[in-house]
């Protein structure tokens, strides 16, 4: 398949899929989503493939969703839904993905970035990363299983902080509070990934997979019926008013 939106490359055991829209910050539009999914499918399907490398091109992770898109929408509220289903498709896939998922996070995961990123099994980030839910000032509620993990990995009230009263969690806050495995220099993050990965696929690889699936049983029981939930709720945003303005504002304050 090709993709516009993203890369896929096989290297060995490892695949390595980057987010490649460096001068829209990565957002994640219906495109992008759809080619996420298509993407995870075909390292899923690779026999020799055991570990998978996600990370974003230029200065950000991923930025979140493209709220220029929302605000464009002729009805926003199927939109939202549209986009939220797909892109909760990628995320359940990586979740329960036999491969394991190694975040390379290089700078700002925001939104459904900060999502994508949770769903990952490691997570490494360098000095330059960020990490912000950023939902409540677009007028937003969380999606991509932001409000599922969020509290189960930093705790409920650090979770508060970051969703309802807009914190943002620095490198260091990362990895005090257990978001982050390892905080590495920007200039070795790329090269500690693919360590990390070939350490991970050199040993008895038929156990990652089970292991994995071992590992992420309590959490992931009730994951796909609370994925729903949030899409459910974040399209019945769209039928506030309050919503629709603050879409349109940050449409307009970032050229949308």
């Amino acid at each position: 398949m090709t993709y516009r939106r993203l890369t896929l490359e096989y290297d060995g055991a490892l695949a390595r899929l980057t987010l490649n829209r460096p001068d829209s910050a990565n957002v994640l539009d219906l495109e992008l989503a759809e080619e996420l999914c298509a993407a995870l499918a075909d390292a899923e399907m690779h026999a020799d493939c055991h570990v998978l490398l996600l990370q974003g091109a230029g200065r950000f992770f991923c930025a979140g969703g493209d709220v220029a898109a929302m605000a464009a929408a002729a009805d926003q509220g199927a939109f939202l839904k549209e986009l939220a289903g797909r892109l909760h498709e990628a995320v359940l896939a990586l979740a329960k993905s036999r491969l394991i998922s190694i975040a390379v996070v290089n700078g700002p995961a925001a939104g459904a970035g900060l999502g994508l990123a949770l769903n990952a099994d490691f997570i490494l980030a360098s000095p330059k990363a960020r990490f912000l839910a950023a939902y409540a000032g677009v007028g937003l509620t969380p999606d991509c299983g932001v409000s599922y993990l969020l509290p189960e990995l930093a705790g409920p009230r650090r979770a508060a902080e970051m969703c309802l009263a807009g914190r943002v969690a620095g490198h260091a806050d990362a990895l005090e509070w257990g978001l982050i495995n390892e905080l590495v220099p920007a200039e070795e993050i790329a090269g500690r990934a693919q360590e990390l990965g070939e350490q991970l696929a050199s040993g008895a690889v038929s156990v990652l997979g089970p292991t994995k699936r071992l590992l992420r049983a309590r959490s992931t029981a009730g994951y796909e019926t609370h994925l729903q939930e949030e899409a459910e709720t974040i399209a019945s945003m769209a039928a506030s008013a309050d919503t629709r303005d603050r879409l349109a504002a940050f449409a307009g304050r970032s050229g949308g």
